[in-house]
């Protein structure tokens, strides 16, 4: 009987394998005809911008501006200013091509794996192209980004309507693309450091025969930020270890915040940082090695490194893994990084180092018989370094609140901090986090590095959190709890063990969505007689226990990527003509022009003699009288708004 048993579960088990293993085919193939699909969207929309080109222009401030920016921050020739004009044309008609056909982004936009074969790494390290993995880019084009966009490690990126950008092939001019040995083009060694006679591998030497390549070293005129993202419905392993080589430009006379850098880090399914690592160009940190060129620029190169995330606090959850690489703030000095072997590799010693702190979730600690709160974790140092210091700070809306400087125990790999109630003040109310940071003394050649890690959060949510501390029931009467949707949050998120009567009224704040009041209690929330949301307000109630949970959409919503607002296009449409009605004339003719206007106009004899020159307000409208005229043919030129030059002809009879 057993061994009948154990063969019919080694059959279930091996039905379940094939099964997967089919899952996980028909998910590639169909992800590898997406990719397919968005390659013929880029041939469309490189024959919309070629068709496109001459038919719009900048607005003359805006051109003014941008050569303008481009001189202050950089040393440009004139043939690289022309190419970063003629870049920021590309980009702005990019941009309307998508406005015009929204629904062609769709095919850039990986579809998440099915959770059956989510459990295992499918397509880490790109053996099957680039199945699963959406690509995008900020080109930040100088000056209509200004320079706050840039925040170095903390510069946010986003999917939007025309960002998305398509992987290539071995094209090292691309601003994404995938290394393929196998494929025509490939070369063995990183371009720009052979040419100083450094042989970087563009694979690494543990991966396969593909991996991906982000930015480029064309980024004049624009600081070029890339990234790659893929979500997974459920992480089954608590850390997330991968490869990379950086190549990044480096200028002396440049700021450490403004240089470029890359960034690893994960995201849980609301968009938080669950952990992340990010490096800056920099010569005095021995990760990399340096070539100075000259006196206004050094290259900067690592090998390939083995790197981890840890993403333990949310196991079995969904949560996207995204890598950015930007060039500097000025946008002339690059920053370019090569990737492979995501999540299928096992670090046997992170080179970057880890910290991780256990997850917690203290609801309404008593304070009465306060007794500490314990807060522990692991770590493990950077290659060739020492800990410096590790810190635990407590804080509520990123200020913080508290700092514990010594750790209650502390080994090679551990640490432990006991954290007393009081920290949090004597009449606590909100949401607080734990945050740790070691730093290390890494030896390098030219002496000691201090590098920095951080885990910000214990968990998903608040690590402590004072909110309503799950009473049982609540009243809320006006006037006393009046409130609007810009009040503070502990008056506007309530909730209740069992249920909440209002009979208050919510007005109107910002209006802003996601912004609005909620309440929510286990049995019921019933809104009695004078309760108002007055026209406008944000206001939703549902029934939910005290899980400090505060959701205003509906909680079955799931966005896997978060699109942004349509962007502004920074583009005038030329006209090439204009009408005359009626053409021929004797009397009065109107001059009509369709989506733009005219400042002047000037009539001339087929010989060049003025007959009529005359400066207007702008309008797309205007009638002239040619009574007076001799017959024959004139020509007619219209000057536009947009200082274009227009010219019909004319038949006077």
């Amino acid at each position: 009987m057993n061994k009948l048993l154990q063969k019919v579960l080694s059959f279930v088990c091996c039905l379940y394998s094939l099964v997967s293993l089919g899952q996980i085919d028909e998910y590639i193939n169909a992800e590898n005809k997406r990719v397919i699909d968005s390659e013929k969207t880029e041939l469309e929309i490189d024959n919309f911008i070629k068709k496109n080109y001459n038919n719009y222009q900048f607005p003359q401030a805006n051109l003014d501006n941008l050569i303008h920016h481009l001189k202050s921050e950089e040393v440009f020739t004139q043939a690289e200013l022309d190419l970063a004009i003629v870049n920021a044309k590309r980009h702005e008609l990019r941009k309307l091509f998508f406005f015009e056909n929204p629904d062609k982004r769709e095919t850039y936009l990986a579809k998440p794996i099915p959770v059956e074969a989510s459990q295992q790494c499918v397509n880490g390290n790109f053996e099957s192209g680039t199945a699963g993995y959406s690509f995008w880019s900020d080109l930040h084009p100088q000056p209509s980004s200004g320079t706050a966009f840039f925040l170095s490690c903390a510069t946010p990126t986003a999917l939007t309507a025309s960002n998305v950008i398509n992987p290539t092939t071995n094209n090292f001019n691309s601003r994404v693309t995938v290394i393929n040995s196998n494929a025509g083009g490939y070369q063995q060694f990183d371009p720009i450091l052979a040419g100083f006679g450094v042989n970087l591998p563009t694979l690494a030497t543990n991966g396969g025969t593909r991996c991906i390549k982000l930015n480029n070293t064309q980024g004049y005129g624009s600081s070029d930020q890339t990234t790659v993202s893929r979500y997974f419905p459920s992480i089954n392993q608590e850390t997330i270890d991968f490869n990379f080589s950086l190549v990044m430009d480096n200028k002396p006379q440049h700021e450490q915040p403004i240089q470029p850098f890359f960034r690893a880090r994960v995201l849980d399914q609301f968009g938080n940082i669950v952990d992340e690592i990010c490096i800056i160009a920099n010569p005095s940190n021995c990760l990399f090695n340096t070539i100075n060129v000259n006196s206004e620029r050094r290259v900067l190169y690592t090998g390939w490194l083995c790197a981890r995330l840890n993403v333990g606090e949310i196991l079995n959850q969904p949560g996207t893994i995204e890598f950015t690489v930007s060039d500097c703030q000025p946008s002339a000095h690059f920053g370019t990084v090569y990737i492979d072997n995501i999540c299928g590799l096992v670090c046997a010693a992170p080179q970057l180092g880890a910290l991780n702190i256990d997850p917690v979730n203290y609801i309404c600690p008593n304070l009465v018989n306060p007794m500490p709160m314990e807060v522990c974790g692991t770590y493990q140092p950077p290659i060739n370094a020492t800990l410096n210091s590790i810190i635990l700070q407590v804080t509520q809306n990123n200020t913080v609140v508290g700092t514990i400087t010594v750790p209650s125990q502390l080994t090679t790999t551990t640490f432990c901090f006991l954290i007393p109630p009081t920290i949090f003040g004597t009449d606590p109310m909100g949401n607080f986090e734990f945050e740790i940071t070691a730093t290390f003394n890494v030896n390098c050649p030219a002496g000691v590095f201090l590098f920095q890690i951080q885990d910000h959060s214990a968990a998903i949510g608040p690590d402590v959190s004072f909110i309503d501390c799950c009473l049982p029931t609540l009243t809320l009467t006006a006037p006393n709890d009046n409130l609007n949707n810009l009040a503070p949050i502990a008056e506007k998120f309530r909730e209740r063990s069992d249920w909440i009567r209002a009979s208050n009224v919510v007005a109107i704040g910002n209006n802003a969505l996601a912004n609005g009041v909620v309440y929510h209690a286990e049995n019921f929330v019933e809104l009695t007689a004078g309760f108002e949301a007055v026209a406008g307000s944000q206001f939703v109630a549902y029934p939910e226990g005290c899980t400090d949970d505060y959701v205003y959409r509906d909680p079955d919503q799931v966005t896997i990527v978060p699109i942004s607002e349509p962007e502004i296009i920074n583009l005038i449409k030329l006209e090439t003509s204009f009408a005359i009605v009626p053409n021929p004339s004797n009397d009065v003719v109107e001059l009509i022009i369709d989506k733009a206007q005219f400042t002047r106009i000037t009539i001339a004899t087929i010989d060049g003699k003025q007959v009529f020159d005359e400066e207007i307000e702008p309008t797309n409208r205007f009638k002239v009288g040619v009574r007076h005229l001799e017959n024959g043919v004139y020509i007619v030129h219209l000057r536009t708004a947009s200082g274009q030059s227009l010219t019909e002809k004319l038949i006077k009879n």
